[in-house]
């Protein structure tokens, strides 16, 4: 079927698209999360989880290297069963659609509280729908083409939060390390975790990265990784040595109050800039999740159930009509904690469970 093929991507693709797509609002929001659980060794929460997410990366890798023609959505029904694997698609389908919605919806609560404080919701993310929508009904490879293109925005931003931090950080603000103890730390991580999602675009991507061996495209993620790890370290060490705890957990985007308050002599606004800057980082997670949305639903059947873009302009239709219902900002982030608890399942159980059927159904076959 037409609609079952791809184009293929480069390893730099590759590379571009999962640190694109890990790179969230939580650069903004998670040390306001963090302060209250692991406190000033948020940073240590954050690098643990980020490891984690690498142990995610080598369990879907795994996974990838006993199908490595064939993407997730293919040979999901290949492992369980047609009934079964069309019925998890159909999650995995729903899931990318609600993460989509719900990061679009988070970022608008953002541009409401600290820009257009009188500009209707409905109306950011109308455009933000609309702008994912075109984007996502593309190609994997022009998807990379336009993730490449931001990649300097990503470059912007954390340049202009390490300049900040030459105003006076207080390194000390990091002494003693694990003053609580382990456990706030290792509860860190849970609510640390959701800042690396993203990287599941391998379970769809892998048939289709032009790489020299299995063992370097799993090279090229773990760098994806690492990238990524750094960048949230640095953000939560500027953050912890810049304010006290108590100012961390009433201030719900520390990032940002930064750069408002802090000025450089050729910039002005400099969180209005970022801001901006962020709405292109934010949309390439977006639209990488409707697309993939897409993809799923493509795949409920094997020979491809209706058009890739078709699904795609449903699902971002039907996610603006949700966001209407979305009122409080409470409301929002509620959600959100129920779609963390998704993610740890579709993202880490899912494949697990289907690793584990997968190695046994294959020494089922040796025996035989």
């Amino acid at each position: 079927m037409e609609t079952m093929k791809e184009d293929a991507i480069t390893g730099r693709q590759l590379f571009v698209l999962i640190f694109m797509t890990q790179l969230g609002l939580e650069v903004m929001s998670l040390p306001h999360v963090e302060a209250d659980i692991a406190g000033h060794d948020m940073w240590l929460s954050v690098f643990l989880s980020g490891l984690c997410a690498q142990a995610g990366i080598m369990l879907i890798w795994w996974l990838g290297s006993r199908y490595p023609s064939r993407n997730c959505f293919a040979y999901v029904p290949q492992i369980v069963g047609r009934p079964v694997g069309a019925f998890v698609n159909l999650m995995y389908g729903c899931y990318y659609a609600i993460s989509g919605l719900m990061l679009i919806l988070n970022y608008t609560d953002v541009l409401n509280r600290w820009l257009f404080v009188y500009t209707p919701g409905w109306i950011i993310t109308l455009m933000i729908f609309i702008a994912c929508g075109y984007a996502a009904s593309l190609s994997l490879r022009r998807i990379a083409y336009i993730a490449q293109s931001y990649l300097i925005l990503s470059v912007i931003a954390i340049l202009l939060i390490a300049g900040c931090w030459l105003y006076g950080p207080d390194v000390k603000n990091l002494l003693p390390v694990l003053s609580g103890g382990w456990n706030p730390v290792v509860k860190g991580i849970y609510y640390a975790f959701s800042g690396y999602v993203g990287y599941d675009l391998l379970l769809y991507a892998f048939p289709y990265v032009k790489a020299k061996s299995k063992n370097r495209l799993l090279l090229i993620m773990t760098f994806a990784n690492m990238t990524a790890i750094l960048y949230y370290v640095l953000s939560c060490l500027i953050c912890s040595t810049m304010f006290s705890l108590k100012q961390l957990k009433h201030i719900p985007e520390p990032i940002v109050f930064i750069l408002k308050y802090y000025q450089l002599e050729v910039l002005q606004s400099l969180d209005v800039m970022f801001l901006i800057f962020y709405v292109f980082i934010v949309s390439d997670t977006a639209y990488i999740y409707f697309f993939l949305s897409a993809k799923a639903f493509v795949h409920l059947r094997s020979k491809g159930l209706g058009k890739h873009q078709i699904w795609v302009w449903a699902m971002v239709g039907l996610a603006f009509i949700g966001s209407l219902f979305f009122k409080k900002r409470s409301t929002i982030i509620n959600f959100s904690d129920l779609q963390d608890i998704g993610s740890v399942f579709m993202i880490i159980a899912v494949p697990a469970v289907l690793l584990i059927i997968s190695g046994l159904r294959g020494a089922g076959r040796n025996r035989a």
